[in-house]
């Protein structure tokens, strides 16, 4: 069989109001024991309170196993969710997440070359694919102006 009893595995925290954050990952766990991830602290963020939906890298539409390879891969994580986050802030414009977000994830990246052009093609993409989902996150969350 190609299902193991052992996984590797982790966890997202989050709740109303509080940036979500990853547990350590704990490698060939014993599904018959409690993971006990000990404390993870969470940091109050006002992004994320309300109606707010976030799911990583990759539109919602994709299941959570794709997401979790982009964000495996990427390592931008944090950066997607915030991007997510900022299309329901009635007060910030398509173009201000756009740019934020490209900003957050060359910050992640510390100037490496091939982070950077990593960072190139998810900013493309979203710029290019995202305007219907940014208005409906503005329109979801009561936002009078879908700028």
């Amino acid at each position: 069989s190609c299902v193991s009893k052992h996984p590797d595995i982790f966890c997202e925290v989050s709740g109303q109001c509080l940036q979500p954050a990853l547990t350590g990952i704990k490698d060939d766990h014993n599904q018959n024991n409690l993971a006990d991830f000990g404390n993870v602290y969470l940091r109050e963020n006002s992004s994320y309170c309300g109606s707010v939906n976030w799911n990583g890298c990759g539109p919602s539409s994709f299941p959570d196993w794709l997401s979790d390879i982009f964000d495996d891969v990427s390592g931008f994580r944090d950066q997607c969710n915030d991007h997510d986050a900022c299309y329901d802030i009635c007060s910030k414009t398509r173009e201000q997440c756009e740019d934020e977000f490209k900003e957050a994830m060359y910050s992640e990246c510390n100037g490496s070359w091939s982070c950077e052009f990593l960072a190139d093609i998810f900013y493309r993409t979203v710029y290019t694919f995202s305007e219907n989902i940014c208005e409906d996150s503005k329109r979801k969350s009561g936002c009078t102006s879908l700028q």
